[in-house]
């Protein structure tokens, strides 16, 4: 039988290195041969895609003028695999990604091709040192929580998975069109993704047999940059109106944004313990931010500069 034809969309932002990385590894480890890869440059010059097109000359290469973040960059891939492709799955593959597993992506293709109602597919997602970063999650109330139990063995269905390793049906993106760009420049349009999926009664699926790397650090205190917590606060307040609803809806966005704001957590830990909760020390000037959330003529200009 014919493989089906898969675009994997790359997209970088001044990470050089990174990406090199990631495209030696899914070259070397992929044992599937009926793919492109799309690379965007989004770092607002085109150095980095003329150096990455010499030395690879395999990608499709694209430069944004400027920054445009990870929903818009990714789009851009998309709509050009599209236009020259006509691929039957897109992945959305981080830059700091390394594939580990020669038949990754034949097993990915092949629970897809299981099910027409798969819509959308995520697998195991593992940090550098090899422990679980993600199995997907779910919409629990106003809690957007990830799946983290080590036992899980066959696929099984989530609400959402990890955009580090999205990987999405042709028919999903004919449905219910591309990422949503308000989201822009990055953090929770992937999960916004899954769950539209979803509201279309397409299934979300997550593969455990499959595992990637992620070299995501495991810090969780990326707040600490006024222009990242304010991102965190405008998407978040956009993901709760668009999917919650009533108390939930008034719950994350008036109480659980609000102590994020103000308070952090020590360690990197899935449950909630005050032992491990401790007070910014800028958290006025936090509360400031998640109140310029509310207004995007006020969050725009900030974001800009």
């Amino acid at each position: 039988m014919k493989e089906k034809k898969v675009a994997i969309i790359i997209c970088t932002y001044n990470q050089e290195k990174l990406v090199k990385e990631c495209l030696k590894s899914l070259k070397s480890k992929t044992e599937y041969k009926n793919y492109r890869v799309y690379f965007v440059d989004d770092s607002g010059t085109e150095e980095i895609s003329k150096r990455m097109k010499k030395e690879f000359k395999w990608i499709n290469e694209t430069s944004n003028k400027k920054n445009l973040g990870f929903s818009k960059s990714n789009n851009i891939g998309i709509k050009k695999a599209i236009k020259e492709y006509n691929p039957d799955y897109f992945i959305l593959l981080n830059d700091d990604c390394e594939i580990i597993e020669k038949d990754w992506l034949s097993k990915i293709v092949g629970v897809g091709e299981k099910d027409k109602n798969i819509g959308i597919l995520g697998c195991n997602i593992r940090y550098p040192d090899g422990t679980l970063q993600s199995l997907g999650g779910y919409l629990h109330g106003w809690k957007i929580d990830l799946e983290l139990k080590e036992n899980k063995k066959e696929i099984f269905e989530v609400d959402h998975v990890m955009g580090a390793c999205l990987i999405i049906k042709k028919e999903v993106i004919k449905d219910i069109g591309l990422l949503d760009e308000v989201y822009s420049p990055y953090l929770l349009e992937d999960t916004d993704y899954c769950l539209k999926a979803k509201k279309n009664m397409w299934k979300v699926i997550s593969i455990p047999q499959v595992k990637i790397i992620h070299k995501k650090g495991k810090s969780i205190d990326s707040q600490e940059n006024e222009r990242r917590l304010l991102i965190r606060f405008k998407n978040d307040i956009i993901f709760s109106r668009k999917h919650l609803r009533g108390f939930n809806k008034f719950f994350r966005i008036f109480l659980y944004l609000p102590l994020v704001a103000i308070s952090r957590k020590k360690k990197d830990t899935g449950g909630f313990d005050l032992k491990n909760i401790s007070i910014r020390t800028n958290f006025i000037r936090n509360l400031s931010l998640w109140f310029t959330a509310f207004f995007p003529k006020k969050y725009n200009k900030i974001l800009k500069s």
